[in-house]
Parts: structure tokens; C-alpha cells; sequence
């Protein structure tokens, strides 16, 4: 998984010079990791782009994206990518799945709170329960995101690094109790 970011994604040098080497945009990119390929970076910008993905903010993702990730040092390039979860082919299920789960969990609670004398009130109360219904699902997924991107580099790593449970030297890997080249411990 990482050989194929390493691969697809410009470097940092490369859109720094895209940029022009502003200095301000280069401190920022600098600072901020916005365009890093490190595994935490990668798995914060999906954990952005989920996140994002799954709320109503069309319109503004790309900007809430970038202030996401220049805030939490996430990549950016990940979080766009991923943020394609929603798109306009599966936005409106999506969004009346978010909207009917949010009816459904806070509806009781709200409905006393809200006014429903017209169509205006209406629209109002059915965003509240599409924001309320997206957090519940945006935020779990989003956690599970990272932490799924973070292990799955991690088994990228390992798998590479030991394929078949032996390491390119042929011996088996360090921990699993055989010291010897024949892997039964008898040296």
C-alpha cells in the first residue's frame, strides 16, 4: 500500500515548485505535513476525508479539508481522495440514510424543542436530523479509517519485509524463538 502512494503521489518538492516556493505556502507546507506521504499523515488525511466525506457539506469540503488537514497535519492529497465516498451518485442515499438515522435517535428529544408551524421550520428540523444523523456515522467511520489505514501499512510492511514468515536472508524473522538458518533452533 505505501509503494503505491509513494508511487501515484507528487513529492513535496515537486508541488512546492508547482507552487512556486511562495514562502508563506512553503512554511505552511513545511509545518503542516498537507502534502506528506508519512503512514500517521496518510491516516490522519483519510480519517479528514471520511470525516468530511460523510457530513452534508457540499460546497465547502475542499476548504473544510484544507483547514482540517493544515490544522491536524494530515495529508491532503489522502483526505480529497478519500472524501470521493460521497459523491453525486451516492449522496442522495447517503444523505436520506443520515437524515432517517438522525429522525430516528434524536427525533423524540428535538421534536418538543422545535417549532413546526411552517415550511421553513420543516426544512430546519430535517437539516438538525441530517447533521445529527451524519456526526453519528461520520465520526465512528472516520476513527475506523485511520486506524484501519494504519494497519493495514503495517501488514504492508510486514508482508514485505517477511513474506511467507521468513526474511529475505532466509532465516526466520527476529522474536519467533529459532535463532539458526534452518529454523529449528539447533544452530
Amino acid at each position: 500500500m505505501h509503494r503505491i502512494f509513494r508511487r501515484h503521489l507528487p513529492t513535496e518538492a515537486t508541488v512546492r515548485q508547482w507552487l512556486g516556493d511562495h514562502p508563506l505556502v512553503a512554511r505552511i507546507l513545511a509545518r503542516s505535513g498537507f502534502l506528506s506521504i508519512h503512514r500517521r499523515a496518510l491516516a490522519r488525511g483519510v480519517a479528514v476525508g471520511l470525516l468530511i466525506g460523510l457530513t452534508p457539506t457540499v460546497g465547502v469540503q475542499t476548504v473544510l479539508m484544507i483547514l482540517l488537514c493544515v490544522w491536524i497535519r494530515a495529508s491532503f492529497p489522502a483526505a480529497f481522495l478519500v472524501s470521493w465516498v460521497s459523491n453525486p451518485l451516492t449522496a442522495p442515499a447517503l444523505y436520506f440514510a443520515f437524515n432517517r438515522l438522525g429522525e430516528a435517535v434524536f427525533g423524540r428529544m428535538l421534536a418538543p424543542l422545535l417549532s413546526t408551524d411552517g415550511l421553513a421550520d420543516e426544512a430546519t428540523r430535517q437539516t438538525l436530523y441530517l447533521a445529527l444523523g451524519s456526526g453519528l456515522i461520520a465520526v465512528p467511520v472516520a476513527l475506523l479509517g485511520y486506524g484501519l489505514f494504519l494497519a493495514g501499512w503495517r501488514y504492508s510492511v510486514v508482508s514485505h519485509r517477511w513474506p511467507g514468515g521468513r526474511g529475505r536472508d532466509g532465516r526466520n524473522p527476529p522474536g519467533d524463538g529459532g535463532n539458526a538458518p534452518d529454523g529449528n533452533g539447533s544452530g
